[in-house]
């Protein structure tokens, strides 16, 4: 199947079922420390992430490693700040980056 890098690879409705507590957040140590650096604890990233809309979405782009697969990307504002967040899924959706745009 081809990829578009124009349209989500990800359901967005399941990416915020999986991240709606933050015992179910699952993010690299960049993306935390991007949170962290913003201000923001685990509970402000699962908010975030619940306000996302499907208008948010940017762009779907490579994963830097070959044998994993792309990243969706939205950028949103979230508690006035311009966020930059990356999901993938490894067997489970994960938060890649999180950021200031």
């Amino acid at each position: 199947m081809a990829v578009s890098f124009t349209t989500p690879t990800y359901d967005l409705k399941a990416i915020k079922k999986t991240f709606n507590s933050v015992g179910k957040l699952k993010m690299t140590g960049t993306s935390r420390k991007g949170a962290t650096e913003l201000g923001f604890d685990d509970q402000d990233v699962v908010n975030a992430i619940q306000s996302i809309s499907n208008s948010d979405f940017y762009k779907t782009m490579p994963a830097n490693n070959p044998n994993f697969k792309q990243h969706d990307v939205y950028k949103f504002h979230w508690k006035s700040v311009h966020i930059y967040l990356k999901f993938q899924d490894l067997n489970g959706y994960l938060v890649v980056s999180f950021k200031l745009v």
